[in-house]
């Protein structure tokens, strides 16, 4: 893993000599979409969210267009998981009958026919329409194995899996047609590896020395984000195998590590400025995070703490740096929708911007709520 290590003494000399003020306003704001229950899990360039929510006995697919959420399951069946959607607004996911899982694809109103008979997943898709999923097909001239697919036009083509593998399944698709997905290696030890797939060639990426790994988004520039298993020795000679939010860009795949040593995280999604959500485990749960420029912080950190939010989820986000999230308040959970703030400078000390700045950038280690907030927290109460 590449560590960056920035001057402590360096950026808080420069903080103190920028003038006294303090973020008066927090980085994100929280909109609730869902109802208690909910769970956002994609975003589109316009805003508009997908998930589930649950409806008593199950839970519903939901689309929310900016203004309105909309309950799918009437149109595409009982228990239902709405995965992604693309900018057009057209969404691919689940339904879920008796136990037996089924892909589905909704768009203006409709559900979409998917050519799957039997077990089916439909995960993902692009700006142009083409889906991604997995369905039981022949393999190897024997029947079956669980295989990536994609569907565009009418066209179905069965990914296959590579050379060593026993089956696979693909996750997202970008606008050039290139897939992230995972490889099943060996079905007895739960051993899988994520791949990317480009050109009619899939190439798992590695697996750090552990028995699992899942690609789960991939955008417009080649980089795939996920979970990969990290091997490591920690300080009782023993020999875990956490699973690490990952990147892959150009041939590197990055260990974005967790921030809490020895535990798990897990990268859901990344735009096409390289920005990635996901989850990691923390001192205090199981919480979300964003990274970017070489830094994973929790967006508890970026969110204004006075309204007692607590954001667990995080599965999407946008070139906007829109967030489809899941935030939980007095033991209820809810989809939401995270919108960049306007940062509103307010008299302080300068000492308070220090600690501030310094609490964001180093938010990985510490796990604190800026000194300013709690400031202005109190002030409120």
């Amino acid at each position: 893993m590449k560590w960056i290590t920035i001057g402590c003494g360096a950026l808080l000399s420069a903080a103190l000599a920028a003038p006294g003020a303090v973020l008066a306003a927090p980085l994100y704001n929280l909109t609730v979409i869902g109802g208690a229950g909910s769970v956002a899990k994609d975003i589109n360039a316009s805003g508009q969210l997908v998930g589930y929510q649950n409806n008593g006995a199950d839970f519903h697919a939901f689309f929310y267009d900016g203004t309105t959420v909309t309950d799918l399951s009437p149109v595409v069946g009982a228990g239902s998981v709405a995965q992604r959607l693309n900018d057009s607004g057209t969404i691919v996911g689940q339904v879920y009958s008796d136990g037996f899982r089924s892909g589905f694809a909704y768009a203006g109103g409709a559900s979409i026919a998917l050519p799957l008979s039997g077990y089916s997943e439909a995960n993902g898709l692009n700006n142009a329409g083409a889906i991604v999923g997995a369905t039981y097909l022949p393999l190897n001239g024997e029947c079956c194995a669980l295989s990536a697919y994609t569907y565009n036009g009418g066209m179905f083509t069965n990914l296959g899996t590579t050379a060593d593998g026993y089956g696979s399944y693909a996750a997202a698709i970008n606008d050039a047609g290139h897939v992230a997905g995972t490889n099943i290696l060996d079905v007895a030890t739960n051993n899988e590896e994520p791949f990317f797939y480009s050109d009619g060639v899939m190439q798992n990426l590695g697996s750090f020395g552990a028995p699992y790994g899942h690609s789960l988004a991939i955008n417009n520039h080649d980089q795939v984000v996920g979970e990969i298993g990290a091997a490591y020795v920690d300080s009782d000679n023993e020999s875990p195998y956490p699973r690490h939010a990952f990147l892959y860009d150009g041939g590197v795949v990055t260990d974005l590590s967790a921030l809490r040593y020895g535990g798990d995280s897990s990268a859901h999604d990344i735009n096409d400025r390289g920005q990635i959500v996901g989850t990691t485990d923390t001192d205090q749960g199981r919480l979300a995070f964003l990274y970017a420029a070489g830094s994973m912080v929790l967006l508890d950190s970026l969110i204004d703490p006075c309204l007692g939010w607590t954001v667990e989820g995080a599965d999407g986000i946008n070139d906007l740096g829109q967030i489809a999230a899941t935030a939980c308040k007095a033991g209820l959970c809810y989809a939401v929708r995270l919108d960049l703030a306007s940062a509103v400078p307010e008299p302080a000390e300068g000492l308070l911007l220090a600690v501030g700045l310094l609490a964001l950038l180093f938010g990985r280690r510490f796990m604190t709520v800026p000194l300013a907030s709690q400031v202005r927290c109190a002030q409120l109460t």
